[in-house]
């Protein structure tokens, strides 16, 4: 298989092109500049340089392939604007409208879309499934737009899509679970008050890596969401990440000071229940998770972050 992997110097498409090389697979990574190359060299792909908002280099660049992934993201991390926010929808969108393209026109047989499973998250927090209905929210509704448009190319021009819904993402080299990291260590990353038994459903990024070969691999496609295998709370997810790092165990703010010091869409990722399963993949893909809970998961991260010297210096 020949793989084009959009997003390949990220957290999950820097797995994707060991994962797939592993499997004796051929990987082709979208970079942009120099430290692009290296990072997919490093990892055994071969790096083509385009631009997802330049239709044309992007056909060039997925030239060959016969698998095309979209795993491209531009998730703000510090004090995101509304800006930074509509560039992550344009990544989305006009992401899946070249790469999708670039399907036709390089004669690849299969695409696989990355989404989120927020983006069915039901109202009133109950539990959901790949069939309940969608329920998008400003920061979503691109990735549902993005599903939508793979899904028609794929009917319109007969090569098979895959939308991979996924749980919030942690790993060791994730901004995110980094950043939690460092605020427990210096007693700065607080729970929210009452958040105790508000499920939120999680993924490993190794996990995702591996969701993301067993579909291609396999010989079906579909929608599925991805997550490990047991929602968690925030609160909960917090108090093992800092039992595991020996830190103190973190205060509690309420669910207004949230929305204040975290930012709108932190403190209602943390503070509305979204749980879903993995059942339907699972049975489906044959796909199991490494990780199975956060409780695995946080420990290979702290153990990950030992080995590297994450965390030794910070005061």
């Amino acid at each position: 298989m020949r793989v084009f992997i959009a997003g390949s110097t990220g957290v999950l498409g820097r797995r994707l092109i060991t994962e797939f090389g592993e499997r004796g697979h051929t990987v082709i990574g979208l970079t942009r500049d120099a430290t692009g190359d290296e990072i997919v060299e490093a990892r055994g792909g071969e790096p083509r340089r385009g631009d997802l908002f330049d239709e044309d280099s992007i056909l060039r660049a997925a030239e060959g392939a016969d698998t095309i992934i979209h795993a491209a993201t531009a998730i703000p991390t510090d004090s995101p604007t509304p800006e930074a926010w509509e560039l992550n929808d344009r990544v989305r969108t006009e992401g899946a409208e070249a790469l999708t393209r670039a399907a036709v026109e390089v004669g690849a047989d299969q695409y696989l879309q990355q989404s989120v499973v927020y983006v069915a998250r039901q109202p009133d927090g109950s539990a959901y499934d790949e069939s309940s209905e969608p329920n998008p929210v400003s920061w979503t509704q691109s990735a549902l737009d993005a599903e939508e448009i793979a899904v028609e190319a794929g009917e319109q021009y007969g090569f098979d899509v895959s939308v991979l819904r996924c749980g919030n993402f942690y790993a060791p080299d994730s901004y995110f679970t980094r950043a939690d990291g460092e605020g427990l260590i210096r007693d700065e990353r607080p729970i929210i008050e009452d958040s105790e038994n508000t499920l939120l459903s999680f993924l490993h990024a190794d996990d995702a890596a591996r969701a993301f070969i067993a579909t291609a691999e396999a010989p079906q496609n579909g929608l599925w969401h991805v997550v490990d295998n047991e929602p968690m709370s925030d609160a909960e997810y917090i108090s093992i990440l800092a039992e595991r790092l020996d830190a103190s165990s973190p205060g509690q703010i309420s669910k207004e000071t949230a929305y204040e010091a975290m930012g709108d869409i932190t403190a209602e990722l943390l503070t509305n229940a979204w749980p879903t399963s993995n059942d339907k993949f699972r049975t489906e893909i044959g796909w199991e998770p490494t990780y199975p809970t956060c409780r695995e998961g946080l420990t290979q991260v702290v153990d990950a972050w030992t080995s590297e010297g994450f965390l030794l210096d910070t005061e």
